[in-house]
């Protein structure tokens, strides 16, 4: 008996045949999905010894049938724990209404989640996993399917963006390279050239407020890379120059420090005080002085001196406020 899994569309059409009550054979069945009759007796043996498929033969009426209920698709394919992994992803999904293909990726759970037995009740399972709700706001939906529709044929658009720093909107027309979402920030962000800026720039898709895709297409050039860029970047903050970051933790915060992974050039050093040195090249230093600034006198900036000073004038300037 071959038990190598037969071709899944070929036993879909198959337990059809056998749902019928028309009692098919190996003949019938064959000349129905045009395969050879000894194809289809492997394809019967392969769903009774691999998924136990209530497949009987009955003599009289010279073919096969279900003797009892049974569901083939999908459930015979999923073990146990990734069925039950599904229903867990039903609850992630619910908080992530809004983001991109949300009601693509939900219908199609939908459709499989209806073929499944709840091997977990739901109570139970969302007992024993749960998970945090997103601070982050979702950013409209017509947004993303229009920059998504203006990146695959890389056509222009004219957006207007509030800048979060000034809070003022500007009209500018980009070339839309790549959305990419941050983790860390719980936001989307839209990767583009900016024809006011002469420049590449990193736009918050939720600050977008208005979106006009044009006709015409854009080019980019084959020496820009948009990993590369954003390996550059920290926060999603770009700046001027490259430079080599180095930041020594003290010993209480080496733990939490350890667990992470902070940028993807990132390199660390185990130091025999207990302190841990992180390195890192960026260009955003005043990013950089922002996330180094919330450990407090647990983090040292050694260097570069520009940061290492950009630290002390902040820190001066709070002794102003706090004095």
């Amino acid at each position: 008996m071959n038990k190598t899994r037969p071709t899944l569309v070929r036993m879909y059409r198959l337990d059809e045949q056998l749902r019928d009550n028309s009692y098919p054979n190996c003949s019938t069945l064959g000349r129905i999905l045009e395969v050879h009759p000894k194809t289809i007796q492997r394809d019967i043996d392969y769903l009774r010894y691999r998924f136990s498929a209530p497949i009987a033969y009955d003599n009289k009426r010279k073919g096969y049938y279900y003797e009892s209920e049974w569901n083939f698709f999908p459930s015979v394919l999923l073990e146990q724990q990734e069925r039950e992994a599904l229903q867990i992803t039903r609850k992630v999904l619910v908080q992530y209404q809004g983001t991109p293909y949300y009601d693509e990726v939900s219908r199609a759970l939908d459709k499989v989640m209806q073929y499944l037995p709840k091997t977990l009740p739901e109570n139970e399972a969302y007992s024993i996993y749960s998970f945090e709700q997103p601070t982050g706001t979702f950013e409209c939906s017509n947004n993303f399917m229009a920059l998504e529709g203006a990146i695959r044929r890389q056509k222009k658009v004219v957006i207007k963006y509030e800048a979060h720093s000034t809070g003022r909107t500007t009209q500018r027309t980009i070339h839309p390279y790549r959305l990419h979402y941050s983790h860390g920030s719980q936001t989307w962000y839209l990767v583009a050239y900016c024809e006011l800026r002469q420049d590449v720039r990193t736009f918050v898709v939720g600050r977008i407020k208005e979106i006009s895709v044009l006709q015409e297409e854009y080019d980019i050039s084959p020496d820009f890379s948009v990993d590369e860029y954003l390996s550059k970047t920290f926060d999603h903050i770009v700046g001027e120059t490259e430079q080599e970051v180095s930041i020594r933790f003290s010993a209480y915060q080496t733990p939490w420090m350890r667990e992470h992974r902070w940028h993807p050039s990132q390199t660390t050093e185990e130091n025999d005080d207990g302190t841990i040195t992180i390195r890192f090249r960026v260009s955003a230093l005043d990013a950089v002085k922002r996330w180094v600034m919330r450990y407090g006198k647990e983090a040292e900036v050694l260097g570069p001196q520009e940061l290492r000073e950009m630290v002390r004038d902040e820190v001066r300037e709070m002794g102003v406020v706090y004095g």
